[in-house]
């Protein structure tokens, strides 16, 4: 094996000097960054500052503000929520339009207007009657029946198709009328 020369022949003097060697280095390379960007920032501003006159701004007046004094006496409780939906309610319901919750429900009623099948008519005495087809199953519906959950009534009974008016409640609780059509179709 060939031995390698070292210029140093004790390891610990060797470290040493290569260790000072850096520490020269860096100080030597980090003393070069101290200081110049720094000043060149302190010469524009002390410049900027001598060279600028800011000017103040005249802003216009404050508009005066009126103060309000609440007094409650003769008025809601702007926190009372009963007073306040008993008010809306009424002024809401003016038109007086309310369903008939008391009288009995018919069977047609718990079925989804979209799963009822109009599968035709017939005239009886004078009447024309509606057959209609739920879950398999084939009902008589005249003038005035009740059909579909949201409390439809029949209003007319045509040849190929029946009107019904539904009464709905909307968010403020008011019931409005809207109108559907079930119309014939031909079997499955």
């Amino acid at each position: 094996m060939k031995r390698l020369r070292y210029p140093c022949r004790r390891s610990r003097t060797c470290a040493s000097r290569i260790l000072a060697k850096m520490l020269g280095a860096s100080i030597v390379l980090l003393s070069g960054c101290s200081g110049a960007p720094e000043d060149d920032l302190r010469v524009w501003m002390s410049e900027t500052r001598r060279q600028s006159h800011p000017v103040p701004v005249d802003l216009p007046p404050r508009p005066a503000i009126e103060e309000f004094q609440y007094e409650a006496s003769g008025r809601l409780d702007p926190f009372d929520l009963t007073k306040i939906s008993a008010s809306l309610s009424a002024e809401f319901n003016a038109t007086g339009l309310q369903p008939d919750t008391r009288r009995a429900r018919e069977p047609l009623e718990s079925f989804p207007l979209d799963s009822l099948r109009l599968v035709g008519n017939i005239r009886r005495q004078g009447q024309v009657v509606a057959l209609v087809e739920a879950d398999k199953v084939i009902h008589q519906v005249h003038l005035g029946s009740h059909l579909g959950p949201d409390m439809g009534k029949v209003i007319a009974i045509g040849d190929g198709a029946i009107d019904i008016e539904e009464m709905v409640q909307d968010a403020g609780n008011t019931w409005a009328k809207r109108r559907a059509r079930l119309v014939l179709q031909e079997k499955r």
